[in-house]
Parts: C-alpha cells; sequence; structure tokens
C-alpha cells in the first residue's frame, strides 16, 4: 500500500507551517538568543543529507548506473516527486533559520558562528554540490560517471549517512544545554515554544507514514524473509533510515518543550513565591 499523494501533499504543507512560529519569531526578536548554533547545525545537516540523498536518486534514476528498487520508483512517480519537494522543503526551512541566527546577534553563541559556517561549508562540499554538478551533466552511459554515482552512493549509505542519524540526538543535548543555562527569568529567547510543539506534533506523524511512502523491494523477499535481521538492517540503511530521522527530531521537539514548559512554569512559581510575602506585608 502506498500513501496518496494528496495525503503526501497535506503532509508536505504541514511540514512548512511547523517551522513558521520559528521564524515569525526569530524575524520579529531581530535577535537568535536563546537558540543553539549547533541545534541548528546539526538539524540542517540531516536535512541536507535527506535532501541529497532523494535529490541524487530523482535525478540519476533513469542512468543505468543507477540505484535499482530502492527509495524511488521506477519509472519515477508523482509521490517520489512529491517526497523530493517534502526534504527540500524542510532543507530549505533549516537553511533561512541557519541564515538568520548567523546573521543576528546573540548572546548564546559565544563567537561559534565561524566554526558552525565551516562545518556547514564542509558538508556542502561532500552532499549537495556534488549533486548539482552531476545534475547539470547530460546523463549517458557512461563508465566513468556509473563508478562515481556508485562511490559516492556508498559513501553516504555505509559511512556519511549512519553519522548523520546521531546529529539529531546531538541537536537535542546541544539546544538542552542552552535552555537549562538561561538566567531565570530571562524566558526562552528565539526558540518559539509554538514551533517546538508544532514540529514535534508534524513530524511524529510524518516519521510511520515514510514507512508507505518510499519504495523498497519487498516483493522480492520470500515469505517471512522480512523479518531476518539482515533485511532489516538493509532496508534500514537503504530507507527506513528516514523515518528513523523524523522521529528522532519529532521527539527532541518534545522533549525540548517539556524542558522548556517545565522551566518557565518552575520561574513563574518562583517569581509568585517571592512576590507573596511583598503583597503580605
Amino acid at each position: 500500500m502506498e500513501l496518496p499523494n494528496w495525503l503526501s501533499i497535506v503532509l508536505l504543507l504541514l511540514s512548512f507551517t511547523s517551522f513558521l512560529p520559528q521564524l515569525w519569531l526569530l524575524w520579529v526578536r531581530k535577535d537568535s538568543s536563546g537558540l543553539s548554533l549547533f541545534y541548528v547545525l546539526w538539524n540542517l545537516i540531516v536535512a541536507t543529507e535527506l535532501f541529497t540523498l532523494s535529490f541524487l536518486l530523482v535525478v540519476n534514476y533513469g542512468d543505468p548506473g543507477g540505484p535499482v528498487d530502492i527509495f524511488v520508483h521506477y519509472p519515477l512517480s508523482v509521490g517520489d516527486r512529491i517526497n523530493l519537494a517534502q526534504f527540500t522543503v524542510v532543507w530549505v526551512l533549516w537553511v533561512v533559520i541557519f541564515a538568520t541566527c548567523l546573521a543576528w546577534r546573540s548572546n548564546t553563541d559565544h563567537g561559534r558562528r565561524k566554526a558552525v559556517s565551516a562545518i556547514y561549508v564542509l558538508f556542502l562540499l561532500i552532499s549537495v554540490i556534488p549533486v548539482f554538478v552531476d545534475a547539470l551533466r547530460e546523463h549517458s552511459t557512461d563508465r566513468n560517471h556509473t563508478w562515481v554515482l556508485a562511490l559516492f552512493g556508498g559513501l553516504h549509505v555505509l559511512f556519511i549517512n549512519p553519522i548523520v542519524n546521531f546529529l539529531g540526538i546531538a541537536a537535542l543535548f546541544a539546544q538542552a544545554r542552552i535552555l537549562m543555562g538561561r538566567t531565570p527569568g530571562s524566558g526562552l529567547g528565539a526558540l518559539s515554544l509554538v514551533g517546538l510543539a508544532t514540529q514535534g506534533a508534524t513530524f511524529a506523524l510524518l516519521a510511520p507514514l515514510w514507512l508507505w511512502r518510499l519504495w523498497f523491494s519487498w516483493n522480492q523477499i520470500p515469505n517471512q524473509g522480512w523479518l531476518h535481521w539482515q533485511v532489516l538492517g538493509q532496508w534500514f540503511r537503504m530507507v527506513g533510515f528516514v523515518a528513523v530521522d523524523y522521529a528522532v527530531f519529532a521527539g527532541a521537539q518534545s522533549v525540548l518543550l517539556f524542558i522548556a514548559v517545565r522551566r518557565e512554569l518552575h520561574n513563574s512559581g518562583a517569581s509568585a513565591g517571592e512576590t507573596a510575602p511583598l503583597l503580605g506585608n
């Protein structure tokens, strides 16, 4: 069973909408204090990796050296293109947040702008830039292109992507440290509570639905063979990581929401406790 295209479009719109509260708060404040640059960077790298792999597969699927029976259908379906649009929108929105945080002042980055900028530029050199350059060339049966394509895909699937899978957790710790380190009464700064809530809910909905959005050749696996750990491992490396990345992000946003709300309630209670004796006098 595959997810209907209309539902994928609705989910795409929900994803876009879930970023608006955070973007709006940054725009209103003109200040990124309270947002960890590494929280933004790690989430941006995850989004970049997902976009890179989707773009690579969609563009090269017709190439004889391209991937077979993973991630996208043959021939490409409307759903495959909607999936690419989904990854593109999330990536672009994180780029906007990242650029905004770099452009506007913050009292929590402690001079880390150059470091995070350098890290992301280096990652672009091994992700988006190569696939964009590849997309500009004419597809052919050139063996060199086939070899390079296989090498690039293999490096990402076997080495880079497994590391990227953990960055969503690293992002959680980076932002939680900033949250818990803020001075009592200083609020949450540029971190949007509404944004955390909407992203947590939206991506929690999206995560399991990827099981029906990305193609994997289950039809070539014998009965009950999918239960074998090697098959499940192959599924995770090829398509399952997308659902996991989305689930990790949803969980991280929910945890941050819990920390933020608890912190604000604690600070409100402390303020009320300090005010009560004064009112009694």
